[in-house]
């Protein structure tokens, strides 16, 4: 297989498939397995029409699975910073122990 760059925009990793394995795998496994089947059949049909249409619906199933994935991102980030933010400092919990 060909390697080429990740589909994730901002993704410097080689894919050999539509995402990078890091990807691949933080996708729902049911929106991977789709991407991965709809690619195979995408890649095994004959008729020119057929295949440009379903490259296209490729095309938008992978634009999906790009916002999935970035909304994914957003709320890791967003839960991280929120945790970062709302954890006691570091000897606050010591000095009202004393009190």
């Amino acid at each position: 297989m060909n390697s080429h760059p990740c589909a994730m925009p901002t993704c410097p990793k080689p894919a050999t498939g539509i995402f990078c394995p890091d990807h691949y795998i933080a996708l729902p496994p049911k929106e991977a397995l789709w991407l991965v089947r709809w690619q195979i059949k995408t890649l095994r049909c004959e008729d020119a029409d057929t295949k440009q249409h379903m490259q296209d619906q490729l095309h938008g199933y992978t634009a999906q699975a790009i916002r999935t994935l970035q909304s994914a991102e957003a709320i890791s980030q967003a839960a991280t910073a929120s945790a970062r933010r709302d954890a006691p400092a570091a000897g606050a919990n010591e000095q009202s122990s004393f009190l």
